[in-house]
């Protein structure tokens, strides 16, 4: 699995430099990135099941009562955006009860198939107001399908789409879009089925087959890197677990006022997607993202990435706990704000946190802890998000909530607590001890090797690339 060391270094360089690194057949041209997994506070539920802030309007099968709906369901072929709620019985949750992420369960009575996440499933925007993408058994006829409630395609799919259990795999799917001119969005709502680890998605000019692409015995690098894929036209983003999306209030945020993306024309897209089935049933690969388009346009966005090159070489031993501590400083004469953030890791991290140590301040300021590496968060700094309070002696994720700054002279930091011993084994059933596994290598592989990546979004500056910090670790973080 050496090739994954390429392409994490290759991403870093992306979202670093603003241009891809060379891959050997040169250089690829930058287009401006928003980009990876990406958006949404989450609540203390956890994803995977029927959770979230959303309380009340739900029957025994999960799906919104009919006396509860905001509008009528039965029917619905598009998600309609706006303010009136699917469920006027719950308050506003970006995953159970969204206007511009309905969810199929709720308006398709016939929705049901044999994989587990339906409730994943969400009905398009209107053409005129976004686009839907994805990657489907069905084909190109899926929206037709589910609309008329023929479910006999989700019944007949091929190995190609199924994985049985204990399997795990990295592969790319190329699918497109029909869009005929660019444009600016705002709103996206991702989603995958149940057994969905990471999905990358990069836009590409047109012209290679559509469908899943050979990865050999190799793990599939992103589109970034996929020269069969077509030249490079952009990156969406994508997501870390199930559900994420953003915002996560059906109001955009005052601050967020002409925040923007870019969508090309027509692209061909990239879906990099990784599984790992550790259910003793079948999961089917399967994604939706809503795109909803934006008129006020006025600031794009941009995405920073921390990647340490020294992880490359990682060679941990059986039995160590290692910290993997980076730090930014923050530079320029004005405030950056930090957006969003989140900490992509596998198995053996077991505290993933971040903190901002203010200029002429000796207490750190928590911003972002997760210790759930199988359900990893993206939490977002506004005005309305709400985030969890974390606690490291409970090992509850969460982060700060309201809007974040840093100032000349802050430097934000994140570490990576890696316990490479036989208690953290112990502590999942697939999980092999450290000694059958051997030293411990930077891969992306769920069990079998770690790699410990910060990434965000800010306005107002420029993070640059982190550094190895070697100033102590505090306390929470090494928990």
């Amino acid at each position: 699995m050496r090739k994954s060391r390429r392409s994490v270094l290759g991403l870093a360089c992306w979202f670093l430099l603003g241009t891809a690194c060379s891959s050997g057949k040169g250089s690829t041209p930058a287009t401006r990135p928003p980009k990876k997994p990406v958006v949404v506070s989450v609540g203390d539920g956890a994803a995977g099941t029927d959770a979230g802030g959303a309380t009340g309007g739900l029957g025994p099968d999960g799906r919104i009562t009919a006396s509860c709906q905001g509008f009528t369901l039965a029917g619905l072929k598009y998600s309609p955006g706006g303010t009136d709620l699917p469920n006027k019985c719950a308050p506003f949750d970006a995953t159970l009860n969204n206007p511009y992420a309905v969810r199929c369960i709720d308006a398709i009575p016939a929705y049901k198939t044999r994989f587990p996440g339906d409730q994943y499933c969400i009905l398009p925007p209107p053409d005129d107001k976004g686009i839907q993408v994805g990657l489907h058994p069905q084909g190109a006829d899926y929206w037709n399908q589910m609309w008329a409630g023929d479910m006999s395609g989700y019944d007949s799919a091929s190995g190609d789409w199924v994985m049985p259990p204990g399997a795990e795999t990295s592969q790319n799917f190329l699918g497109g879009a029909d869009n005929p001119s660019q444009q600016a969005y705002y709103r996206t709502y991702f989603r995958m089925r149940t057994g969905s680890h990471h999905n990358i998605i990069t836009l590409h000019q047109k012209g290679a087959p559509e469908g899943w692409r050979p990865s050999g015995n190799g793990e599939a690098l992103p589109g970034i890197f996929d020269t069969s894929a077509g030249k490079l036209i952009g990156i969406l983003g994508g997501q870390q677990r199930p559900d994420d999306g953003q915002p996560v209030s059906l109001e955009k945020p005052e601050e967020d006022a002409g925040l923007y993306l870019n969508w090309p024309a027509s692209p061909a897209i990239m879906f990099n997607m990784h599984h790992i089935n550790t259910t003793t049933d079948d999961i089917l690969r399967e994604g939706w993202a809503n795109i909803w388009w934006e008129s006020d346009a006025k600031i794009v966005e941009s995405w920073f990435m921390g990647l340490g090159t020294d992880q490359l070489a990682m060679s941990i031993a059986p039995g160590s706990t290692v910290d993997y501590h980076y730090s930014w400083a923050a530079g320029g004469t004005a405030p950056t704000r930090l957006v969003r953030l989140f900490g992509h890791r596998h198995f053996w991290t077991s505290n993933f946190s971040s903190w901002i140590e203010r200029q002429g301040s000796d207490t750190p300021e928590v911003v972002y802890q997760s210790f759930d590496w199988a359900e990893m968060p993206t939490y977002r700094y506004d005005s309305q998000a709400q985030n969890p309070t974390p606690d490291a002696t409970i090992h509850k994720d969460g982060a700060q909530s309201g809007i974040v700054t840093l100032n000349p002279g802050d430097k934000l930091h994140f570490n990576c607590h890696i316990e490479y011993t036989d208690e953290r084994a112990s502590s999942y059933p697939a999980a092999p001890t450290p000694e059958a596994n051997g030293n411990l290598h930077f891969a992306n592989e769920t069990f079998k090797a770690e790699m410990c990546i910060g990434f965000g979004n800010v306005t107002g500056g420029y993070l640059g690339s982190p550094t190895r910090d070697s100033s102590p670790v505090p306390d929470f973080a090494a928990k």
